[in-house]
């Protein structure tokens, strides 16, 4: 009991020793946003933008940042494009006449011809006509550029139209029927996806007053509501449009009537990993990646404790990690799993990146799989305990699925160790069936959740916002759509030698620092690969394995690109500490490799989160290698586990063979 105790203390030691560690870096609260691949980053300075939840060294932590407060703000799964940048006007003015046929009206419409998603040389329709919707011809019309002042003069045509070529710009249109002139503003450039609104007047009836229709347009979405309508200076709106984008306007005859339209929007920036999506009837921004960590984000930034969310999936990940290594392989491996699994560089720096979704998944996939695994143990409380730990480990499991889409992998392991133990333990079979049923209720409830997302964003129960064929780049700091030339399949699945010479030049010596439990796995598989609890670790991380290392673009970014071969460290900390377990008589050893696993993981960590902090340094991405001496110290620790454990284990099989 007293060296439980001890146990116990140790490894809270470390914990909180660890997150001091983290918690001590500098971490760039909003100022992630100046990343010149930061939409924000163009427009810093505008306040709003400042208002965006921001921040973190990573581009993507952003991302996962400004759709948390997308979300909460909204409270929408996606952002219809209308919403997009700061609040959309649309000044134009009209005359009403002591007719219909001498009222005059102006329209422009933009061509989007040859791709309506980009700023481009646009053909422009003006048209001029009366209350009585016909074109009249022959009215001069200036078009003035309202950046440089440069302007240029047409006629309409017998159909009242004008038609003309412009650049990417914000431009006036003055139309001078006789003395009368009215105006029309329109823009055809579209800064970061800033689509403008197009509002546009026709009569309706003419009597006593005249009934004016106000009809407003997005230029990608159409039919627009909400949308103010001020008339002249004054702040306060007549009114707003209705469902059908229009508003009714009671016009008195013999004035020029200036209005303006103002789209109100949520103030929002086009964030990265961003997708165009059709729902509910019109084009929308969503998420392409899953939505979970953005959602567990949300509490703890409205109880400004957002810098503990990786503190929180660490306790997580760790307890998870003792527990489970604890019941099937006994106290010490629990022991040494949860110091390995602590120390890991690997772990300690995506513990830093507090906008990452890589360091939740892992710890609640770990969760829901040592849940699952506690719920087939023996115990007075079977029918009632036993069935709650099944159904939150699929709860737990799924739901690490909705913070990243690859972790269903993972869901494998515990559905293939249950399988195999039905097979092997007749006497346990009633009560790993329920186990099992239960947990895949649990795993479909989210399953569900995450279909009916995918089904309403993207299409299909099975598809994501990787599958879209419009998606949001970023060049020169503005948001453009990119048509992507590869599918999910031919980016995710691509082995051939480049790949196989990028495991060597750049995955495996990052790794070798980074994440050393992996390199030490083996020999605890070597040793126990007879028991189903080893296959476990195996079909845990052997997925994740196969689809990075047969990726040519993994490593290209330094430290943080190992990031995806985090799912690893929970099974492969677990089958490292009982190789330590296997050498029992060895303390001091242990002890000697247990300063160096720390010190590598700390002094390794330690080179990868300042990276992160200076990796826009000079304007670019700067790669330098660790000191010579931290892969020193990584070949002291494998050099001293591999010495121990082959030593032991040689010297029980002349044991056995003498």
């Amino acid at each position: 009991m007293l060296r439980v105790k001890k146990s116990a203390l140790i490894l809270l030691l470390i914990f909180i020793f660890s997150s001091i560690y983290i918690l001590s870096f500098p971490y760039p609260w909003g100022e992630g946003a100046a990343n010149p691949h930061m939409p924000a980053g163009s427009h810093i300075n505008a306040p709003w933008e400042r208002k965006i939840w921001s921040g973190g060294t990573i581009p993507d932590e952003n991302a996962y940042f400004q759709w948390a407060w997308i979300y909460y703000t909204t409270g929408k799964n996606y952002v219809p494009l209308e919403d997009i940048g700061p609040d959309k006007i649309q000044h134009f003015s009209f005359f009403i006449g002591e007719s219909p046929k001498n009222s005059y009206f102006m329209k422009v419409t933009i061509s989007q011809a040859g791709g309506k998603w980009e700023s481009r040389f646009r053909d422009i329709t003006l048209s001029v006509y009366n209350g009585l919707n016909q074109g009249i011809p022959n009215i001069p019309v200036d078009v003035v550029d309202k950046k440089t002042g440069d302007a240029l003069r047409g006629i309409t045509n017998q159909s009242g139209e004008m038609k003309i070529g412009l650049s990417p710009g914000f431009y006036r249109a003055v139309a001078h029927i006789g003395n009368i002139p009215i105006d029309f503003d329109f823009a055809t450039n579209f800064p970061n996806l800033d689509y403008p609104i197009m509002a546009y007047a026709t009569l309706q009836s003419f009597s006593t007053y005249a009934t004016v229709k106000i009809h407003v347009d997005h230029y990608i979405n159409k039919n627009l509501s909400g949308v103010e309508i001020h008339l002249g200076k004054n702040p306060a709106p007549l009114g707003h449009t209705n469902k059908d984008g229009n508003f009714y306007l009671h016009a008195q005859p013999g004035k020029i009537y200036n209005v303006t339209t103002i789209k109100r929007t949520y103030h929002i920036a086009p964030p990265v990993g961003s997708v165009v999506v059709y729902v509910d009837g019109e084009y929308a921004l969503a998420n392409r990646w899953a939505p979970g960590y953005s959602y567990l984000i949300i509490p703890f930034w409205l109880a400004g404790l957002i810098n503990f969310v990786p503190i929180f999936t660490f306790f997580i990940g760790s307890l998870a990690t003792y527990i489970l290594a604890k019941r099937l392989y006994g106290e010490n491996v629990a022991f040494y799993s949860s110091l390995l699994f602590m120390l890991s560089a690997l772990g300690l720096m995506m513990l830093f990146s507090r906008g990452m979704a890589d360091y939740a998944t892992m710890a609640f996939s770990t969760l829901g799989i040592m849940l699952v695994v506690e719920s087939i143990q023996k115990r007075r409380e079977d029918k009632i305990l036993n069935p709650i730990l099944a159904l939150t480990g699929g709860l737990s499991l799924g739901f690490a699925v909705m913070i990243r889409y690859s972790t269903v992998t993972v869901t494998f392991a515990p559905i293939i160790y249950l399988a195999v133990r039905m097979v092997s333990k007749r006497d346990s079979l009633k009560r790993d069936l329920l186990s099992l049923s239960i947990f895949l209720f649990g795993l479909a409830i989210m399953g569900i959740i995450l279909a009916s997302y995918n089904t309403a964003l993207f299409g299909g129960p099975l598809n994501s916002g990787y599958q879209m064929s419009h998606r949001i780049e970023f060049i020169n700091g503005n948001a453009t759509i990119e048509t992507p030339t590869g599918n999910m399949f031919e980016k995710y699945f691509h082995p051939s030698l480049e790949a196989l010479s990028n495991v060597f030049n750049r995955i495996l010596p990052q790794l070798f620092i980074l994440l050393p439990t992996l390199f030490i796995a083996p020999l605890g598989f070597f040793l126990d690969y007879r028991r189903n609890r080893t296959w476990l670790m195996f079909f845990w991380g052997i997925p994740t394995l196969l689809i990075y290392m047969q990726l040519a673009w993994v490593g290209h970014v330094p430290y943080e690109d190992m990031r995806y071969f985090l799912p690893l460290l929970p099974p492969t900390a677990i089958l490292s500490g009982f190789s330590l377990e296997y050498v029992k008589d060895r303390d001091y050893e242990k002890l000697i490799f247990f300063a160096l696993f720390a010190a590598l993981g700390f002094i390794a960590s330690f080179f990868a989160i300042n990276w992160q902090l200076h990796r826009r340094a000079s304007g670019g991405l700067l790669w330098k290698n660790p000191p010579f001496y931290v892969f020193i110290i990584a070949a002291a620790v494998y050099f001293i586990v591999y010495w121990l454990v082959i030593g032991i284990w040689m010297k029980k099989k002349k044991s056995i063979l003498s």
